[in-house]
């Protein structure tokens, strides 16, 4: 008799003990679940705020973009907190084929956060990853029957290096223009980036043949777009300068 009961007793342990260890169990996949649906959710928002930041940010080059080339001083307000706008060294280059070669020191500005890169270099806006970037903005060089025009924005040695977003409450722009009307030849440009492949396919939907050379072997490569002959070259260069308004 007292086998039984000691044996219906120990039944009774195990089956509670594995209630406990089931509900722990449970209780942990919950736990897990959670933290994995919130970790998601996360990633989630931070993308999407990603995505909205450089939205924000392409749209505010590509006004700072239209200010520089109407040649208009302007302030323009910041609506991005987040991230850093830096400076970066970029290089345009006009390729006649019998006239001398000019080189242009344009820079330009880039902001990155995370997977989404949006920056203002040598006179058009580029939005998008080293493998899967595009131009906001139109490209510099347009044609008519017998000439080509080339917009160069060129930041002034004197301007920003550089700012946080979360700082500034504006951007005022500062420009001068300066045209150059070169003769008629067979002219190439060149345009430094990182992005080679966002020009390279909006130059090729311009119909002009383009290649990719390093000119100064420091691994940024400069797309060349090789436009039509027997034209002349109006260049339309905008020294211009960004100042931070803070506050």
């Amino acid at each position: 008799m007292n086998r039984r009961r000691k044996s219906a007793a120990s039944k009774s342990r195990t089956r509670a003990q594995s209630n406990v260890v089931g509900v722990a169990l449970l209780l942990g996949i919950g736990v897990v679940a959670i933290g994995l649906l919130t970790a998601s959710v996360g990633g989630l928002v931070d993308a999407q705020l990603g995505a909205a930041d450089a939205s924000a940010t392409a749209d505010g080059f590509a006004s700072i973009r239209d200010s520089v080339l109407a040649g208009s001083n302007t302030t323009h307000a910041v609506r991005v907190t987040d991230g850093d706008v830096s400076r970066v060294d970029r290089t345009v280059r006009i390729l006649p084929e019998d006239g001398a070669n000019r080189t242009y020191s344009a820079d330009g500005y880039v902001v990155e956060r995370g997977s989404h890169s949006v920056r203002f270099v040598c006179g058009a806006v580029v939005r998008g990853s080293r493998n899967n970037s595009y131009l906001v903005t139109p490209t510099p060089i347009s044609l008519t029957d017998d000439a080509v025009f080339l917009t160069l924005p060129v930041v002034e040695p004197n301007a920003t290096d550089g700012f946080a977003l979360g700082s500034a409450s504006g951007v005022r722009v500062e420009t001068e223009r300066e045209v150059t009307d070169l003769p008629s030849d067979a002219y190439r440009v060149a345009i430094e980036s990182e992005r080679p492949s966002a020009w390279e396919r909006t130059f090729e939907e311009q119909g002009f043949e383009v290649s990719r050379i390093d000119f100064d072997g420091d691994g940024v490569p400069s797309v060349v777009a090789t436009l039509p002959a027997d034209r002349t070259l109006t260049l339309a260069r905008y020294d211009y300068a960004l100042e931070v308004a803070r506050g």
